[in-house]
């Protein structure tokens, strides 16, 4: 009888307790960054790269999720709209996660576009960019092309 209690004494209540004070859940105080090639995955970087016969490149790499990274995105976009340039193209190559809250912005930024008499063009999405333009159905929306070079070819076609 006295052996019983002490294993229930020790068994499951030392178990419990050492549960509670080790948590499964890693804040974010115990992440680390995700570097790859000196950028954080992250965030949002954004360079306006080159310019195509005039149409100048926003070259994206890591996040456009809510929050800063949104609105980082948005203020670049609306900034090249606003330098009387209608017509830019996004190469979304280094983009590896986009939100409900990117996709709309994008969208946005395509109508945009398109009112001011311009365009958007999407160069090299990534799969995830792609996974998530076909789910919502704003895939056939945009210009999609595979390089700068295709935009090259594009804008010389007159098709602009």
């Amino acid at each position: 009888m006295e052996r019983r209690k002490q294993q229930r004494r020790k068994g499951p209540t030392r178990v419990a307790r050492d549960r509670r004070l080790a948590p499964s859940y890693s804040g974010p105080e115990r992440r680390v960054a995700d570097r790859r090639g000196g950028l954080d995955r992250r965030k949002l970087d954004i360079i306006v790269d080159y310019q195509v016969r005039s149409i100048p490149i926003l070259r994206c790499s890591g996040r456009i999720t809510i929050g800063d990274t949104v609105t980082i995105f948005s203020a670049k976009c609306l900034e090249m709209l606003q330098r009387g340039r209608p017509t830019f193209a996004l190469d979304l190559s280094g983009i590896n996660h986009m939100d409900s809250t990117g996709v709309g912005r994008l969208a946005s930024h395509l109508t945009s576009a398109r009112t001011r008499g311009g365009d958007l063009k999407l160069i090299a999405p990534s799969r995830k960019v792609e996974s998530v333009l076909r789910t919502t159905y704003l895939y056939d929306l945009f210009h999609i092309l595979s390089s700068a070079q295709e935009l090259s070819e594009f804008s010389m076609g007159g098709r602009d």
